[in-house]
């Protein structure tokens, strides 16, 4: 069984790709000229900060 602790470790870290993802958004929109390769480094971040909370949460 996996520990709660880890289970929690992993969402905080989703959570905050998520608020990262979205100033970048944010930022975006105020200012057009925001690099792409900033933009797919952060969705690549949430895909796999997601990816890390379901499989430790049981899934695949």
């Amino acid at each position: 069984m996996i520990k709660p602790d880890a289970q929690d470790t992993k969402l905080k870290e989703h959570v905050e790709a998520i608020e990262q993802h979205k100033q970048l958004l944010e930022r975006l929109h105020l200012d057009g000229n925001l690099r792409l390769d900033e933009i797919n480094a952060s969705l690549e971040k949430l895909t796999l900060t997601l990816e890390e909370y379901l499989k430790i949460i049981g899934i695949p």
